[in-house]
């Protein structure tokens, strides 16, 4: 029963003898927990968002039952998967589907007006059937959800209010239901407010009714369907029941057999609402993960120079009895010491890393769920912690244990980390430094890459000026503005109140802006080589007159779009370059493109114009870049019927451009004045700068690249310093056999490069090593750039060389030291 004892107060001794020995040297032990810090609490903070986005169970009851209705396709050119659906598959699913609880959603969320107590507010609105809640398992905690006779056409205006709205509106008022609010224009009864932190699959302060239906809006897939299987029914169960509901659909459609595949399926929920963020998060994730392993490696060479400088400490110890074992234990032990102490700083560093992820890449990423150091997220880092203790300690452990007893106390010497003597310790140490350049190789190229990629797509010329613009949007999906000419008033009165302001320049509107996503509508060109030609997908935006003055948008051909183009005028249009290029040229109208024709929306319109391409989103229409110069229909607003109105405006947002010599505050507080005079109860819901609205657009590619090339700085600094440290103890430990050398005749130059061209060397193998692996994550690395190929030679060189730079600069700086050496006193010392 005595040995647990002996066996603790043997543990309890060597902890206190590391503490003694770690306090005896204070460089090693800061420089130790500071790297650890700065390698855990980055994984911290980046596994927090990982965490929070793609791990961690959703919030809701039995989260592991909920999924969503996804479509595959399959052909001879490759597969594809998406989650929005039409209104023919939610009745399908609606109808007959026995093995799950469904429920349809808008995989839009539209900010809409809110006129409550004297006070007008732009919010967020999600529409969701009847059944929602009830499917995610979460019901509002005052009053009900939807009934079913609301969610169909012409049921009654009700509103279901978030926990944050009301309390912050209504000052959290329990006779809230029942109310009438005017919302969108309208009054609307309130039925419900959801609990506290409750999150649907969107962000939003209110949600009405979806009210689907198979035309419309419901023609196209701007549906989710989000599906919770019924008790005792499994995932494959339930699969098999929505595939089979998805064959008969299509087959009653027509769209069976042929090279393409479509299957409906249950997907993942949490991975729908991550939407494309998985590989990003993951890759940035594996990131941080090479940095922790450049951690262990600068950690384990330090491990080692301390163990060589140990010999006779360790070889003391070896022969009072300690053993191997002791020997391993205590050096292990200090590596768990140093591990506890790095990781309660990394915590620390975690948190602050935690909020300047979030405050930067919040929004861009779509967190949702709170990002936290919770007993998740620290159960990790206390398990990271462990691991990289074991790891970067092991190894000095086991070469300290392996020492010769009788070399060590009759010599008392230990190989130098460069020297000739000692090759166990040197070999070790130049192979983890080896590994820190190659990680640190790496990381800058893809820091570089990802660098090109976005001075690339900032450099894109706009296709128009965007300085002194300032764009003001608003939500239109009001009932006080369903007809074309309550819309045409609202933009008269209000352009003619801007332009009236002393410096206003010139001012318009326009359905959304530029670098954004615009509408897409189906067109076919008439006439021409491709006449009765199929319908092809194209962006669209209404305008108003001056519209490509205000953000001057060079005319090509033709004329711009004027006041004359009003609902008795005949229909026409203006179209961009790129639809020239990419629409009338292969019809053979590239020549004549004005009088050319073209049908959108089943209406005829003649092309009085061509203006150059602006950048916009291409999302939606299976554009690569992030913005590029697609093609463009631009319709003059007297032109857009109301039905028309109503349906885009569910949708998107008009916005006013502004071109202004004033400064961006004082044209904003002009803005805001002028529409206030004209309709108060129509709030602005965001003001934004040109500059601000291509930043937005940009915001992923940015935020990725400021976290990778953070992360390679850091892997950089920590390679100099593993380098620095190398050489350093080189130089201290050959410090005799250095002067000698200088006694003998050797110049001062020809010791500095002996002891400084080994690190160079290992750093040119890492850095070649480093290139290898970018060459060999190309593919991987390929879906994050745009204008620059991930094999690109110059940023490989470039990376791999300002590796060697640094190498260079760090074994430079220990090796200058050689020039303090005074070769008549190490004579006589020998």
């Amino acid at each position: 029963m005595r040995y647990p004892t002996l066996h603790l107060e043997a543990l309890w001794t060597d902890l206190r003898y590391t503490v003694r020995t770690l306090a005896r040297s204070p460089l090693f032990t800061a420089t130790a927990v500071v790297t650890l810090a700065v390698g855990i609490g980055a994984n911290a903070a980046i596994f927090s968002v990982v965490d929070a986005l793609l791990l961690r169970s959703l919030p809701y009851p039995e989260p592991e039952r909920l999924a969503l209705v996804t479509t595959h396709y399959r052909s001879p050119a490759g597969e594809g998967e998406r989650w929005a659906q039409d209104g023919r598959a939610w009745e399908a699913i609606r109808d007959h589907a026995e093995l799950v609880d469904a429920a349809p959603f808008s995989n839009w969320v539209t900010g809409v007006n809110l006129f409550a107590g004297g006070e007008a507010l732009h919010v967020d609105q999600q529409r969701v059937g009847a059944g929602f809640f009830r499917v995610l398992g979460v019901q509002p905690a005052l009053g009900r959800g939807f009934l079913e006779a609301e969610d169909r056409p012409g049921g009654p205006d009700v509103v279901i209010l978030s926990d944050g709205l009301w309390r912050r509106m209504f000052e959290g008022d329990l006779a809230i239901l029942g109310r009438s609010i005017l919302l969108r224009g309208e009054p609307h009864t309130v039925v419900g407010v959801m609990p506290a932190g409750f999150r649907s699959t969107e962000k939003a302060d209110l949600w009405t009714p979806l009210r689907p239906s198979t035309s419309g809006e419901g023609a196209g897939t701007n549906y989710g369907i989000v599906a919770r299987r019924g008790p005792g029914v499994s995932p494959e169960q339930a699969d098999a029941e929505i595939a089979a509901l998805g064959a008969a659909l299509w087959e009653e459609q027509g769209n069976g057999g042929g090279e393409v595949e479509i299957r409906f399926a249950l997907g993942s929920l949490q991975r729908g609402l991550a939407g494309g963020l998985q590989l990003p998060l993951f890759a940035l994730w594996g990131a941080v993960g090479l940095v922790l392993v450049v951690v262990c490696a600068n950690l384990a060479s330090l491990m080692l120079a301390r163990s060589s400088r140990r010999t006779r400490e360790i070889a003391a110890r070896m022969a009072l009895g300690s053993g191997r074992g002791g020997v391993v234990r205590q050096i292990l032990i200090e590596s768990l010491v140093l591990a506890s102490v790095g990781g309660a700083f990394g915590v620390l560093l975690g948190a602050l890393g935690i909020d300047l992820v979030a405050g930067m890449a919040g929004d861009v990423l779509g967190v949702w769920q709170p990002v936290t150091l919770d007993a998740r997220v620290m159960g990790v880092t206390a398990l990271l912690a462990l691991a990289t203790s074991v790891a970067f300690g092991l190894a000095p452990a086991l070469h300290a244990s392996r020492l010769d007893l009788r070399a060590a106390l009759v010599e008392g010497g230990s190989g130098g980390a460069l020297s000739s003597r000692g090759g166990a310790t040197r070999w070790p140490r130049r192979l983890l430094l080896v590994g820190e350049v190659a990680v640190g190789a790496l990381l800058v190229i893809f820091a570089g890459l990802l660098a090109r990629t976005f001075v690339n797509l900032s450099a894109l010329d706009p296709g128009f000026e965007p300085e002194g613009v300032v764009s003001a949007t608003l939500s239109l999906q009001d009932a006080r503005y369903e007809t074309r000419d309550e819309i045409e008033r609202l933009f008269g009165e209000s352009l003619e109140h801007i332009r009236r302001i002393p410096g206003v320049e010139a001012a318009s509107v326009g359905l959304g802006l530029p670098f954004e996503r615009p509408l897409n509508l189906g067109y076919r060109v008439i006439g021409g080589t491709g006449e009765e030609t199929e319908v092809v997908a194209v962006s669209a935006r209404y305008v108003t007159s001056g519209y490509f003055d205000t953000l001057r948008v060079p005319l090509l051909l033709g004329r711009p779009l004027g006041e004359t183009d009003g609902p008795e005028a005949p229909p026409v249009a203006v179209v961009n370059r790129a639809f020239v290029e990419r629409a009338l040229e292969p019809a053979g109208l590239g020549g004549s493109p004005v009088g050319a024709r073209v049908a959108i929306g089943g209406e005829e319109l003649e092309i009085v114009g061509v203006v150059g391409s602006v950048l916009q989103s291409p999302r939606g229409l299976g554009g690569e870049a992030p913005l590029e110069g697609i093609p463009m229909v631009y319709l003059p607003a007297g032109q857009i019927d109301d039905e028309v109105f109503t349906l885009v405006h569910t949708w998107f947002q008009p916005s006013w451009v502004v071109r202004s010599a004033l400064p961006e505050e004082a044209t904003i507080a002009g803005i805001r004045s002028a529409m206030h005079d004209v309709d108060p109860r129509l709030p602005f819901a965001a003001f934004r700068s040109m500059a601000k609205v291509e930043a937005d657009a940009l915001g992923f590619q940015r935020v990725l690249m400021q976290m990778i090339l953070t992360l390679a700085v850091i892997a950089t600094l920590l390679t100099a310093l593993g380098i620095y440290g190398l050489v350093a103890n080189a130089v201290a430990e050959r410090t005799r056999e250095l002067g000698i050398r200088l006694a003998l005749g050797a110049t001062r130059d020809q010791v500095i490069r002996a002891v400084t061209l080994p690190g160079v060397g290992l750093a040119v193998v890492g850095a070649a090593l480093g290139g290898g692996a970018a060459l060999a994550s190309a593919r991987l690395l390929g879906h994050f750039l745009w204008g620059v190929s991930a094999t690109d030679p110059w940023t490989l060189l470039g990376g791999a060389a300002a590796l060697v730079v640094v190498a260079f600069g760090a074994s430079l700086l220990p090796a200058m030291r050689v020039l303090d050496l005074d070769p008549a006193r190490t004579l006589r010392e020998e």
